[in-house]
């Protein structure tokens, strides 16, 4: 999973200058670092600009159109279908969901599993989301400086990255903007998390950087020091994601100032439904010991990289979303199944809330939208 959020810190002069300077050097190195990819499609992209007439955009809206991107991966399926026949016989070949080995802290787990819940009522297909990045252009770059209010000339650096400095920094890629305001912080304490949340939104929505299946937001990181929020922003659908990659990011200051964001945005096409493993041998999987455990033990500490040994039980089966595929190529949300439960350490008379996850997709070559065939 990938739960980092990749916040910058406001600087001002050449220190914001470098901070630039360093991540376009990154992407033009080849480095990925901001769980997005380029992506083929790309090149018929729009940029993720807010459509005109959904539900958030103001009357007094002029953003761009969006449609482009869907438009040309629906033309590109179509060319497909030609190619391959009809649609619906045999799924592609998809890359495997991303599933880390070890949990943020590096501890490692050996535990004696127990379910107690049947395996009924758990669904034997899944549509999978293809990730289709935009293509930014120095057009499209000015238009959203001049929004964002940064008076400065757009510099272009090459494979659709673009710095626009001035009065604020913008940054640019295929697969990550980040703005970054040259008003000060202020002083006082940042707004409550409703307010933090609703702030956020609104800004987005000025900015012109709302898409339209921008989900509810959350406040993941406070600090009291530097008296900031970040609020963060998922898909509305798939839920629940758990990779940072679509999201967006908003950085306030006292008075609700947005100080930073970050959109790693992408359109999320729906396909087909494909066929799931049996939630049984997912199962078994996790009794092997071999799925992705992350435990929340609170104030309790483990040293790093050390193995917690014990028992989990575990009380519920759902399915949730992660990204499949290397930066670079086509990347997609796949489902994975989620047994949640509690663990209890060794020695220990408190358990603690903890998740099991491994990828839910059958073989990438049995049949995919059984329901829409009727065969179901």
């Amino acid at each position: 999973m990938h739960r980092m959020i990749f916040s910058v810190n406001r600087l001002s002069g050449s220190h914001r200058a470098a901070r630039l300077l360093l991540l376009v050097a990154m992407i033009g190195g080849g480095l990925s670092c901001f769980d997005g990819a380029a992506n083929p499609l790309a090149a018929a992209a729009g940029f993720p600009i807010i459509p005109a007439g959904t539900p958030d955009a103001s009357a007094d809206t002029a953003c761009p159109q969006l449609e482009p991107a869907k438009e040309a991966a629906a033309a590109e399926e179509k060319d497909k279908e030609v190619e391959g026949g009809a649609s619906g016989e045999v799924a592609e070949q998809l890359p495997p969901a991303d599933l880390p080995t070890t949990n943020e802290q590096g501890l490692s787990f050996r535990l004696e599993s127990t379910l107690t819940v049947g395996f009924t009522g758990i669904s034997s297909e899944a549509p999978v989301y293809r990730l289709v990045p935009p293509a930014p252009t120095a057009d499209a770059t000015a238009a959203l400086a001049e929004r964002l209010g940064i008076e400065g000339e757009v510099d272009d650096r090459g494979e659709e990255t673009f710095v626009v400095s001035g009065n604020g920094d913008l940054f640019v890629t295929p697969t990550l903007i980040q703005y970054i305001s040259a008003d000060p912080a202020g002083e006082g304490n940042p707004p409550d998390d409703d307010e933090a949340v609703a702030l956020a939104r609104d800004w987005l929505r000025e900015a012109c950087l709302f898409p339209p299946d921008l989900g509810d937001g959350t406040v993941v990181s406070r600090t009291e020091e530097s008296a900031r929020v970040v609020v963060l922003f998922r898909p509305s659908e798939p839920e629940p994601l758990l990779a940072a990659y679509p999201s967006v990011t908003v950085s306030l200051g006292p008075g609700g100032t947005v100080l930073e964001a970050s959109s790693r945005w992408a359109s999320i096409l729906r396909e087909e439904r494909h066929q799931l493993r049996s939630a049984e041998e997912a199962w078994r999987q996790i009794e092997r010991g071999e799925g992705y455990i992350e435990a929340d033990f609170g104030e309790e500490s483990f040293p790093q990289g050390s193995e917690v040994v014990g028992t989990a039980e575990y009380t519920s089966i759902g399915i949730a979303y992660t990204t499949g595929g290397l930066p670079g190529e086509e990347q997609f949300l796949e489902p994975v199944f989620v047994f949640t439960g509690r663990v209890t350490p060794k020695g220990s008379d408190q358990s603690y809330p903890a998740r099991a996850f491994v990828p839910a997709l059958a073989d990438s070559g049995s049949p995919v939208g059984l329901s829409s065939l009727g065969t179901a």
